[in-house]
């Protein structure tokens, strides 16, 4: 044993020493990347020193009950353990702060402390070397002192983990709870628990993972280093649902994997919120009584009506996670409840799939919505398995009711939503079989109001919902025009189309990124072709209506791929993406997410890329798609270089072009330039680009570089 505790002294000389170092010159210290993994086991490791002095503090609370002899042995080798953990933990958490995310002044006391416990417990072993009989009081003096230095290391520790009042928070908690009713603040008191039971651990004061603080509203806004956490009415882009649909093993997977996951119905929640919008002030009375937010909201609270029962089995959490999609959320109609209600959002990503994949719950589905989703007459047949359906939204659809008579096995059917769709009377008489049919929404159809008060007379059972009836007087606000394509990028051939739901609307638009208005602006007649980087602003108008707002659109124009891309200068480590690959791959990155793998960004040196191709290729237009985030400090390059020419020898500079630079804070947008150089054969193009060296003056942080980041380059 003597080897062991002599190799364990130098041992615990050297770490000390590393340690007292690292603390006094952490600045200067750069951690290479290898060393980081380590640093995650200091949560773990921390348990160890814990457990061990707690074990040397019975030993010497029952001293007297142990022979002296195994007394000073287990000391003694108590001591050295202790010592030995409590400096490799500190060693990792040093490593493992290196990360960044945390309070400041929190992870500085945390670290003294910590530090502190490693020297303290070195020096009793020490002292303990050379013990006499006198010194024993001491010795139990200093190691109540070395327990409060522990108590102090982990009380700053669970301050940067959960909170500076993690203890007794639980407590205030359910003093300030509020209970839920109408007048209730819906995102207070539905949304806001659920962020602070499962996101707030890693976004809060102490500890500021992403650059995301998420302890108060104005911080959640704010948003963190990948942008903001929702969009309102866009859970396609919503940072937040990304994160929570991205598969458990995934990096990005919030909450991380080992934490406790949102449930289904908490997702369902957090999807219909954001889809309506968002609104953090709305009281729970202000939502439509049919509204996705307000039921679920209602149920997750335990209020409005009693839990109907049903007979058939509750599907397994399993089953329901295979249903689940990014784009179609399936969860329990009410707590505690087998049956289940399925909806699916984004039309454009609708899959028939994801309508067939729901089989595997065809006996617990009730209410099923696929609302403004691309389904047709044939889909109706999958529709048709679901024998335990009570509601379904067919609103909005592609369907024309010829396949409707299909739906009379659904015995238990009650409310249909046909809205907006070209049933007519013949098509609705299909559903008149249905049993248990007690509602239909027909406005916006072509059936007209002596139709309606035929069927109201013929099925007095069946209320026939015929939509909105206002003031003829009122004027009412035109929704925006529809873009019909899915790609921002458009190929050869492929032209950009609008449309509108309602009929005899002009839509104005611009392709110069001008604002349109009724009186100027082209008139949308026909899909518009797209030669290069476009920035599309349009309206609707209408006799009798408001204007709609505006919207907004950027299209680029693939021609040619180079065969190889490459980069002469590197980007930011941290903003590396995919390499030059990126240049060529044909995909867009996001607005709100400048940290995404499609982007590469520059600061304080150029962007300098070299395309080649095989063979000799007539080009006459380069275009350059980068972000502009004046925010993020991300803002339209310097300049902008084209070099060309048959190979790297003898490049020539075909254009040079000085971009315009904003005057004001903007939201953050995808650009484009196009550079227009001598037509002719080019098998070698370069692009040089200087980013903005200071941020003007208007801007909060004036003088600082500014960054350029760039995610694709077209050749035409």
């Amino acid at each position: 044993m003597n080897r062991f505790y002599k190799a364990s002294s130098y041992l615990l000389l050297v770490c000390n020493l590393l340690l007292i170092f690292l603390l006094f010159f952490e600045e200067r210290v750069k951690v290479p990347l290898w060393v980081s993994p380590f640093g995650r086991l200091h949560p773990m490791l921390l348990h160890l020193p814990i457990g061990f002095s707690i074990i040397l503090a019975l030993i010497i609370l029952l001293k007297k009950e142990i022979e002296p002899k195994s007394y000073a042995f287990f000391v003694r080798l108590m001591l050295i353990i202790t010592a030995l953990t409590s400096c490799i933990a500190a060693l990792m958490g040093f490593f493992l702060s290196r990360e960044g995310g945390y309070d400041a002044g929190l992870l500085q006391w945390h670290k003294w402390t910590g530090v502190g416990v490693s020297v303290f417990t070195y020096a009793l072993t020490w002292y303990y070397e050379d013990l006499s009989q006198k010194k024993t009081r001491l010795f139990q003096y200093l190691s109540v002192c070395g327990l409060v230095l522990f108590i102090l290391a982990g009380h700053y520790g669970a301050a940067i983990t959960h909170g500076e009042n993690y203890v007794l928070e639980a407590f205030e908690n359910k003093k300030k709870s509020s209970d839920f009713s109408n007048e209730s603040n819906l995102y207070a008191v539905s949304i806001v628990p659920i962020l602070e039971k499962k996101c707030m651990a890693c976004h809060n004061d102490q500890k500021v993972k992403g650059e995301l603080n998420m302890s108060s509203i104005e911080k959640i806004l704010k948003g963190g280093k990948h942008g903001a956490l929702w969009k309102a009415g866009d859970t396609l882009h919503s940072l937040l649902l990304q994160r929570v649909h991205l598969p458990l093993e995934e990096k990005e997977h919030m909450p991380p994997k080992g934490k406790e996951q949102l449930t289904f119905e908490e997702i369902a929640l957090l999807s219909a919120w954001i889809q309506e919008g968002a609104n953090i002030k709305k009281t729970v009375k202000d939502y439509p009584e049919a509204s996705k937010t307000r039921v679920l909201a209602m149920k997750m609270a335990g209020s409005g009506n009693s839990i109907k029962t049903y007979d058939f089995a509750e599907a397994s959490e399993s089953t329901l996670a295979d249903v689940n999609t990014p784009f179609c959320v399936v969860s329990p109609l009410a707590a505690g409840s087998p049956a289940l209600e399925a909806e699916f959002f984004v039309s454009r990503k609708f899959d028939k799939k994801s309508l067939e994949n729901l089989a595997k719950v065809k006996e617990q589905l009730v209410e099923l919505s696929l609302s403004k989703m691309p389904v047709k007459d044939e889909d109706v047949k999958l529709i048709a398995q679901f024998r335990n359906l009570e509601k379904l939204n067919l609103n909005q659809t592609d369907i024309s009711g010829v396949t409707l008579d299909q739906l009379a096995q659904n015995k238990k059917l009650f409310s249909v939503t046909l809205s907006g769709t070209k049933v007519g009377k013949a098509q609705l008489q299909k559903l008149m079989v249905l049993p248990a049919l007690k509602e239909v929404f027909v406005w916006n159809t072509s059936l007209d109001s002596v139709a309606i008060q035929e069927f109201a007379k013929k099925y007095p059972g069946v209320v026939f919902d015929t939509g909105y009836r206002g003031n003829p007087k009122e004027v009412l606000k035109l929704n925006p025009p529809i873009l019909v394509n899915e790609d921002f990028i458009l190929k050869k051939g492929i032209p950009v189309e609008l449309k509108h739901t309602l009929k005899n609307v002009q839509i104005h638009y611009t392709l110069d990124g001008t604002d349109p208005d009724s009186t100027t602006g082209t008139i949308y007649t026909k899909p518009l072709v797209v030669d290069s980087y476009t920035r599309l602003k349009a309206m609707a108008t209408k006799d009798g209506w408001l204007a709609s707002n505006r919207v907004s659109y950027t299209f680029f124009k693939a021609g040619f791929v180079a065969d190889t891309a490459l980069l002469l200068t590197l980007p930011k480590p941290q903003y590396a993406g995919k390499g030059a690959r990126n240049l060529i791959d044909l995909k867009k990155g996001p607005n709100d997410n400048h940290g995404d793998a499609a982007w590469l960004g520059y600061q304080q040196e150029d962007f300098v890329s070299l395309l080649k191709f095989k063979k000799s290729t007539f080009l006459s237009m380069i275009t350059l798609s980068y972000l502009m985030k004046p925010g993020s400090h991300i803002m339209p390059p310097a300049t902008v270089e084209v070099w060309g020419g048959s190979s790297e020898a003898d490049l020539k500079k075909l254009q040079k072009i000085v971009p315009e630079q904003p005057d004001k804070m903007q939201n953050a947008v995808n650009m484009g330039i196009n550079v227009p150089i001598r037509p002719g054969e080019y098998k070698v193009i370069k692009v040089v680009v200087k980013p903005l060296p200071k941020l003007p003056k208007w801007h909060p942080e004036k003088g600082k570089p500014g960054w350029f980041f760039v995610d694709e380059i077209f050749l035409n």
